[in-house]
Formats: structure tokens, sequence, C-alpha cells
């Protein structure tokens, strides 16, 4: 995390600690967690791969090489850090090669098929239940007491679900970028970039309505027009149950049933109304540039929610350095985690790469 954004997207925990986070690529491992029953037969070959120091489009390419394949064949669920060690499945395209050895010879050596699967369908973007974190910080220096009662804290309470630093580019770049592409003053070459400069702006809207609940005391309370989602779905209700269901409402939150949501800005009305559309609307008030981008491009709203809950968080401590693990749904960020818990210094960005 970077000073900025923990000053633009601060901490429920006081955070008082400090510590070093992927000194080495075995600190921050990523394993993903998919619900698939295999066919056993058909014309794409599943593998589940484990990459060092890699990124997954990079990975990709070298698959797609490998196999004598267009890129276009090889399906992956999402990305994966690229300084750490992930476990990650792909899927290519590939009804008469059938020999997991013959492609791991034409592999790079930080690229390792675990398994190999035979299916009748490609893996598409977004087919994936969880990813498992295990994570190492290093040199921790602080509070111990502090850090042990953050770690209490996100266990009952969970965790303010930010979208990460890295969703919005180096030095948070693609949000002025985006309001560049939406002014016309910048160009976006091919879908992909257009994609990142899109998601980064609702993102950034989405990020400071948190901030705002934060700062108010009501992230993890709700206020007149809130909209719901269900744990564990991406479901969601208005509150529709009136003075008399508020208590019922509270407790569903409570017991970590229901969390409050927050807009994934698009181009039709709000379902958020009363006092958590006026708060809504005046958050996206602020980044007019952005709110009229993200209407012409007709995206359909949505909504996230704001509180992140860390399944079967554990830690452990080895002299002054903090294992962690943890398992979070797809689509949200171990950082979310650690800035709850201690700052960390990023020692592969202070690397130089």
């Amino acid at each position: 995390m970077t000073d900025e954004f923990s000053r633009l997207f601060p901490a429920v925990n006081d955070i008082t600690a400090h510590g070093d986070l992927r000194t080495v690529p075995e600190d921050f491992r990523v394993t993903e967690c998919i619900e698939v029953t295999f066919s056993g037969q058909g014309e794409h070959l599943w593998l589940n791969i484990q990459k060092t120091g890699c990124n997954t489009h990079w990975v990709a390419q070298q698959l797609a090489a490998a196999c004598g394949v267009a890129k276009h064949q090889v399906g992956y669920a999402g990305l994966k850090d690229r300084h750490a060690v992930t476990s990650q499945w792909f899927s290519v395209q590939l009804p008469d090669k059938d020999n997991p050895e013959d492609i791991q010879a034409c592999l790079p050596d930080q690229v390792v098929i675990l398994q190999a699967q035979r299916h009748h369908k490609k893996l598409k973007t977004g087919g994936l239940r969880a990813n498992r974190f295990e994570l190492f910080i290093r040199n921790m220096q602080g509070d111990r007491q502090q850090i042990e009662q953050n770690l209490a804290g996100i266990r009952n309470n969970g965790v303010p679900n930010y979208f990460s630093v890295q969703r919005f580019g180096r030095n948070m770049n693609n949000v002025p970028k985006a309001e560049a592409w939406f002014k016309g003053d910048f160009r976006p070459k091919g879908r992909q970039l257009k994609g990142l400069l899109l998601s980064a702006a609702r993102s950034w809207i989405f990020n400071h309505i948190v901030a705002r609940r934060i700062k108010g005391g009501i992230w993890d309370k709700p206020v007149d027009g809130d909209v719901f989602q269900l744990n564990g779905s991406r479901s969601w209700f208005k509150d529709d149950h009136g003075k008399d269901g508020l208590q019922q409402i509270r407790e569903r939150l409570s017991e970590h049933d229901i969390h409050i949501t927050a807009a994934l800005w698009g181009d039709d009305e709000l379902p958020s109304t009363q006092l958590a559309a006026q708060l809504e609307n005046d958050i996206a008030g602020c980044y007019p540039g952005l709110l009229a981008g993200i209407r012409r491009q007709r995206m359909a709203h949505d909504r996230r929610a704001i509180r992140l809950l860390a399944g079967d968080l554990s830690h452990r401590w080895s002299d002054n350095d903090l294992a962690l693990s943890f398992e979070l749904p797809a689509g949200c960020y171990a950082t979310s985690v650690i800035s709850e818990i201690c700052s960390v210094s990023d020692c592969s960005q202070s690397a130089g790469d």
C-alpha cells in the first residue's frame, strides 16, 4: 500500500506496526479454489500450474507457444500476483496432444505443471470460487498486542472490501488516464486497456464511498435506503422492511449473513434510496468526468459488498515474523486484510521491479 492510497482509503483498525512483505516470492503464496467436476474427456486440457515470479499473461503466452496454439485458445479464471508463488488453472484447446510431460519440457523453469485433466469446456474468466493465501510478513516492528487486537477485530468484524492499489495501475495513473480518455484527450489502444481504465474509474468511486462510510462510522451500520448482499452470493436486495425490520437487519449484519453494499456505477438508476443514495451521489458528484464517461460506456449498475470476511484466518509468530493464512472470495484482495493488521513495505517494489 502506498502512503497516498492509505490516506485516501483509511483502515478501520489502529495501525501502529510495520513489516516487510515479499522479501522473496515464497513469502506470498496464492492457491486457486475452483469448483468443477472434470468430465475426463473433451478438447480442452486443463493444467494446474505453479508459477514463481511471473504474471498470468506471460504464462498463458508460454503455454500457447509450448502447445502450438493461438493465445486465445488458452483460458484462465483470473490474474495472479507476479511477485509470488501461485497455483492456478489454465485450459488449452488441445484435442490431439495429451502428454503434460511434453508440454512441461517446453516451459521455462518457473512454470511447473502440477496436475492435468481433460474437460469439455474452456476455463473462462471469473470461473473461480476463492483464493487461499499464505503470507509471511517479516521484521515486524511495533506493538504486538495491538496486532493481536487487530487480528481479533478482523475475525469478528471483517475488513473494508476496498479495491487494491494494483487496481489503479502504477502510481494510480489509471484514474487520470480514464479521465483523459473520457474527455477525448487520450485514446486507449485495445479492448483490454479500455476495460482496465473503465474498471479503475468505477472502483475509484466505490472506494471513496467505502472511505466516506468509514469516516462517518457507518461502514458496518445500516442507514436508510441501503442495499444488502447475501453472504457468499452476488444476490442483493433493498431494505424494504421499514423500521420494524431494522433490528433484524442489524442482527443479520452482526451474524455475517448479509453485508451492506456500495455502488459500482452504471448509466441506470441507483437501487439505493434515501440517505444511502444521497451519500453515493455526493461521492460520485465529486468526479463528474468519471461519472459521464462511465455512463457513455453504457455500463449496467452493479453492487459490491463493502465488508470482506477472511475465511479460516489463522496466524503464528516466528520471532518477529508473522505468518498468515486465510481464504478470500474471488475478486477480493489480500492487501485489504494486511492493511488492517499493519503497514508494510513491499520489497518487490523497492527492488525496482
